[in-house]
């Protein structure tokens, strides 16, 4: 009897549990289902925005171009969704449209049209409308109260297609980041003599940019001017939003430019428009006032590095291909007319042999790249006529290569021989002249002809460098290398060499000291003869003089990463006269 009730208790507790138990497995296909619904829905959401962000209809009614007082009397600004793109055509047809719109009405130089960063292209630039009988040129001086940073002054370009005697349209750049800018325009005759002038005020106190607003400066010993122009800040290899940022001969940053990620390389000028990569898959091609008139798309490569133009206007770039397993070792063509992507070079079909013998990094000590193997690590180009001079840091060598488009024929290879010892590749090394330092890890090649055919000299930034992740038991120090971190080193240097062709051999023939870094960096010979010189790592770029004294010395202090690259640009016949 009493086994019995055992029993029965025993049933009535697993019931009890068999009920628990049916409601925890109700709650967790409830849960499950209820999560699969929160994904189904969110992704349809997210196909709707992406649905909404193509169709100008939807743009067109949630993008305003609207007076902001909170920027300065009659001035206009663009309000949209933070989730818009503004490297999207679409996008910036409607907002080409809505200015269409605005410009129905007549605009004075007294009584312009000023629109704020319309395009989202210049978070410092402010467009400029009016008509005008009288006068042939414009200039601008800004002028902010912060005492140290002076006043930015300039003639405007009369070359944009948009522009004519009596229709004026401008992009006036340079304003300051929190700060209230007075903006002087003046209405100049043939003479020089100004006709009118018109003073107003830009309020930017609460804009922010990504860049720092005033660089920390030093000045060298030298007493020779500084080149006119804008340094460019061409990527900082940040985790959150990339940018292109402009500044001034003071350090003072005058435009920026977001970009979707990885690096804006350089800066190309072609036909009144300039050229400049938004993400490892796109160029973007912008006018004078700040309209991204065409994107360039890269297909299944990623670029990285290095682009220019050909001779027939065409985009050369050097690009990993993505369906194979090694990286940063192709060069394609992107046709600007058809926006064709085509490979020109696969160098690891050329270099097949040597490829054999490298290993794959799987240390996770590599500075960059996709997981592929980064045998060459190509990161400079100089197109001459259908040949190429490449820079590659990988194997720390300097490369020719002929007739890449059409039957592509390896010159030469600068570089210590030893790197070279034992492959098939050792004959194709140039003769070293003299007794110097090897170059190793080098970025940024330059080239500059002589009146003797074969002879020329090519410019660069030696990283002195002595690491190659898929060469790993090769000892850089039998060479004279002895820096093997990027960030950490004793010296870089600023090298020319001297080659000859003829006589299959490359000499230094000048050179200087630097600020160390062991990746990334930038040299640039400017026409005076002064050189803008950018150590990448260290967050420091200086222009010097012809005899190599430094002039001016800039430090991004708040750099968490580097300064990938700077060059100097005048941006006459663009922006300027």
């Amino acid at each position: 009897m009493e086994k019995s009730k055992k029993s029965k208790k025993k049933e009535k507790d697993w019931g009890v549990a068999k009920k628990i138990g049916l409601i925890l497995l109700f709650l967790v296909v409830l849960c499950a289902i209820s999560y699969g619904i929160v994904v189904f829905v969110r992704g349809l959401n997210e196909k709707i925005v992406e649905s909404q962000l193509n169709d100008e209809s939807w743009l067109t009614e949630n993008v305003s171009v609207a007076k902001d007082s909170s920027l300065g009397k009659n001035i206009y600004a663009v309000s949209k969704p933070d989730e818009i793109e503004i490297f999207d055509m679409s996008y910036q047809e409607v907002i080409q449209n809505k200015l269409d719109v605005l410009l129905e009405d007549e605009y004075s130089f007294e009584q312009p049209l000023f629109i704020y960063n319309l395009y989202g292209t210049n978070t410092l630039g402010l467009n400029v409308y009016f008509s005008s009988n009288e006068g042939s040129e414009v200039r601008y001086t800004i002028h902010v109260d912060d005492k140290d940073i002076n006043d930015f002054s300039k003639t405007l370009s009369n070359s944009a297609s948009s522009h004519s005697k009596n229709n004026h349209q401008y992009q006036l750049i340079g304003l300051v980041a929190g700060e209230k800018n007075q903006v002087t325009l003046e209405l100049v005759d043939k003479n020089e003599k100004v006709i009118k002038t018109n003073e107003f005020t830009v309020d930017l106190s609460l804009v922010k940019v990504n860049a720092e607003k005033k660089l920390a400066v030093k000045d060298g010993d030298s007493k020779e001017e500084l080149t006119d122009g804008l340094y460019s800040m061409l990527g900082n290899d940040s985790d959150g939003q990339d940018y292109l940022a402009l500044y001034d001969n003071d350090g003072i940053l005058r435009m920026e430019t977001d970009i979707i990620g990885y690096r804006a390389h350089r800066i190309l000028f072609k036909d009144n428009k300039m050229y400049y990569s938004i993400s490892q898959t796109r160029i973007a091609e912008v006018n004078p006032m700040g309209q991204v008139t065409e994107i360039y798309r890269t297909g299944h490569y990623q670029l990285h590095h290095d682009y220019v133009f050909d001779d027939d206007g065409n985009l050369i770039v050097l690009a990993n291909n993505t369906e194979k397993e090694t990286e940063e070792d192709c060069i394609i063509k992107i046709d600007l007319d058809t926006k064709a992507v085509t490979e020109v070079v696969d160098f690891e079909d050329m270099f097949a042999s040597y490829v054999e013998t490298c290993e794959l990094d799987t240390t996770g000590a590599r500075d960059e790249g996709e997981d592929g193997l980064d045998w060459l690590h190509l990161n400079s180009i100089v197109w001459l006529d259908g040949d190429v001079i490449l820079s590659s840091r990988e194997t720390s060598s300097i490369i020719r290569v002929n007739n890449i488009e059409t039957d592509p024929e390896l010159v030469y290879i600068l570089s210590n021989d030893e790197f070279w010892k034992d492959t098939e590749f050792s004959d194709y090394v140039y003769e070293q002249k003299g007794d110097f330092k090897i170059h190793s890890g080098q970025h940024s090649l330059n080239y500059e002809a002589t009146d003797e055919d074969g002879v020329y000299y090519l410019t660069f930034y030696d990283n002195n460098y002595g690491r190659s992740n898929s060469q790993p038991d090769f000892d850089y120090s039998t060479v004279g290398i002895d820096n093997d971190n990027s960030f950490k080193g004793d010296k870089s240097y600023y090298y020319v060499y001297r080659v000859d062709e003829n006589e299959k051999t490359f000499e230094l023939v000048d050179s200087f000291d630097v600020v160390y870094s062991g990746i990334v960096s930038s040299v640039q010979p400017m026409d005076n003869g002064n050189v803008v010189i950018d150590s990448g790592t260290a967050g420091v770029f200086a222009e010097y003089d012809e005899d190599h004294n430094l002039i001016r010395q800039y430090t991004a202090e708040l750099n968490k990463y580097m300064v990938y690259r700077v060059f100097k640009y005048t941006f006459n016949d663009f922006w300027f006269d």
